[in-house]
């Protein structure tokens, strides 16, 4: 289990996941405020105030001590280029956990999502007793199911306007990896 507030996952190009911390507080206000990335995200008060912004950090930035499900994804120069985690608090014992995920606009179509979400996996299937980790993307938002699927999950099924949205709602593709598929992922990988 991971009580290191500290890691660092290493992607391809440079990229790293590590933990959101409360000086990031800016890159997100900035982040959150453009309208394509808070279209997608759900979990974010309209409008994206200084004040939402702090509450939404006070429940990922990790305690000393505690777990990390929550990471930033950063530029080989430090810069906060997005966000993966843990959808809510994971609760002792679940077997499952949904995730969700951004990047920003500059970024996107460089495969970077892809290596994230599969490093964020392996991360949380080694270090947590979940047995089944999905996002449930919209519908329309294609570039994020293809991430998902080149990250190794697999489409499951659709939801009918799953998502409400302030101006309408939208339905949801629950895509999915399971905790022994990630290991025979891992057992190609090392017999390659």
């Amino acid at each position: 289990m991971n009580n290191d507030a500290s890691i660092s996952l290493k992607l391809e190009g440079g990229f790293v996941l590590n933990p959101i911390l409360r000086s990031d507080k800016s890159a997100f206000l900035e982040h959150f405020s453009d309208p394509e990335i808070s279209r997608n995200l759900l979990g974010m008060p309209r409008p994206c105030t200084g004040e939402t912004v702090e509450e939404w950090l006070a429940h990922c930035v990790p305690e000393s001590g505690s777990q990390t499900t929550m990471f930033a994804i950063r530029a080989p120069g430090g810069d906060l280029i997005g966000a993966i985690g843990i959808d809510g608090e994971l609760a002792s014992g679940a077997a499952c956990a949904e995730f969700g995920y951004w990047l920003v606009p500059s970024h996107r179509g460089q495969g970077i999502m892809p290596r994230a979400i599969h490093g964020f996996a392996d991360h949380i299937f080694q270090h947590f007793n979940i047995q089944r980790l999905c996002a449930l993307p919209f519908s329309t938002n294609v570039s994020s199911q293809r991430a998902l699927e080149k990250a190794g999950f697999r489409r499951e099924r659709s939801l009918r306007l799953h998502h409400p949205n302030p101006s309408l709602s939208q339905d949801a593709i629950v895509y999915a990896r399971m905790r022994e598929e990630a290991r025979d992922q891992e057992s190609e990988t090392r017999g390659a």
